[in-house]
């Protein structure tokens, strides 16, 4: 008992090197120095109370009592470790951090267990003044990710912000001093596009935003059916001046629960980029059917088709297949991810069939809901209104 005590008086002052970190380094060497007296305070219900504690914790805690040899695990650090390929890597790594924390006192890592997939571990060892030694191990593979996405995010944000800006610079330094009008004109014009430009970038990040941070309590039950003809008619101007026949085929009302301006902005995207990247005299189609409690929507191109490797990568933020086209005809790479995000959120799935030449096909799957028809009104004469 005496021993098992000696092990909570160390958790103790371990916690407390770890988690205050408002204090000085030698306020907590000074706490630290302290074990002999925390021993002393620690009763059988508060070491029970600590043991809980530690298995709480997500963080893993390892601790090594040097004199006797033994370790002891909390819950979080034992999950980590065993008899799988990634367990059996991490405790290496901890046998490593142990190693080296015996040596120089203090380690800090970040461990990266390649089986199947990657995960990456923060190992963090520390010996104390009785020369035992506590080691943290955490699962950082999400955080990793999120950094990993938002460091592309920002450096893609910079680089798709920077071309209209230097483009907008560059032409309106050309402007000054020109005399000519049909110059200025023309780089006026162009002025205007990039500014249209960079303004549509800057609507889609805050369409991802409000995506991002809205809520589902203003959602209402929508007839799907109703915003495909919405969205089908507004871009029939933008089909013939193309010369595309965009149609579209319905089997009648259905409903599902949403938003309807995210529901329009999913569908509009997906219908302009079957546009954008079809071939003159080819044909759009846009066609609804219901599978069991799925209301199942294709938009069908016969365009440039996607090549089979960008199939994967198309939802991505800012990911553009040809890139020399989409900056021709004013695409952002957002588009796609922005759809992506809309049909996840509203309960649904998105996947697309493709082969170049050929064309594609983006299949968007949302769940039905039932929807009883309003009952009839009657007047005081018992007419129908």
């Amino acid at each position: 008992m005496q021993f098992f005590f000696f092990i909570l008086g160390a958790c103790i002052s371990a916690l407390i090197a770890f988690f205050i970190s408002r204090r000085s380094k030698n306020e907590i060497q000074t706490v630290l120095s302290q074990d002999t007296s925390l021993e002393k305070i620690v009763t059988e219900d508060s070491a029970l109370q600590l043991m809980e504690i530690l298995d709480v914790f997500a963080i893993g805690v390892l601790f090594v009592d040097s004199k006797n040899n033994r370790r002891s695990k909390n819950k979080a650090a034992s999950s980590m470790t065993g008899v799988r390929y990634v367990d059996i890597l991490v405790d290496q790594a901890l046998d490593e951090m142990v190693a080296h924390v015996q040596q120089l006192g203090l380690g800090n890592r970040v461990f990266e267990a390649v089986a199947g997939t990657t995960r990456f571990f923060r190992i963090h060892g520390e010996k104390l003044s009785s020369q035992s030694i506590i080691v943290t191990i955490e699962d950082v593979t999400e955080k990793s990710r999120i950094e990993t996405v938002q460091t592309d995010f920002v450096a893609n944000l910079s680089h798709e912000l920077k071309t209209p800006i230097g483009a907008i610079a560059a032409l309106a330094d050309s402007l000054t001093g020109e005399t000519e009008t049909e110059v200025v004109w023309r780089l006026a014009e162009r002025i205007v596009t990039e500014s249209h430009r960079m303004s549509r970038i800057v609507d889609d990040l805050l369409d991802l935003s409000r995506l991002e941070f809205g809520g589902t309590e203003d959602w209402t039950n929508i007839n799907l059916g109703h915003v495909l003809v919405e969205v089908v008619s507004t871009n029939q101007h933008s089909a013939k001046r193309q010369g595309l026949n965009l149609s579209l085929t319905r089997s009648g009302d259905f409903f599902v629960r949403g938003e309807r301006s995210q529901l329009v902005s999913a569908f509009s995207n997906l219908i302009e980029n079957a546009i954008k990247y079809s071939e003159s005299g080819s044909v759009v189609l846009v066609e609804s059917l219901v599978l069991g409690n799925k209301i199942v929507i294709n938009v069908i191109d016969h365009g440039i088709g996607i090549a089979e490797h960008d199939q994967k990568r198309i939802f991505e933020r800012f990911y553009r297949v040809d890139k020399a086209r989409s900056r021709v005809t004013g695409g952002t790479g957002l588009g796609l991810s922005i759809v992506r995000h809309i049909v996840l959120e509203h309960g649904g799935s998105i996947e697309v069939v493709s082969e170049e030449g050929i064309g594609s096909t983006f299949t968007i799957r949302l769940p039905q809901v039932s929807v009883k028809p309003a009952p009839d009104l009657v007047d005081d004469l018992g007419a129908l209104t």
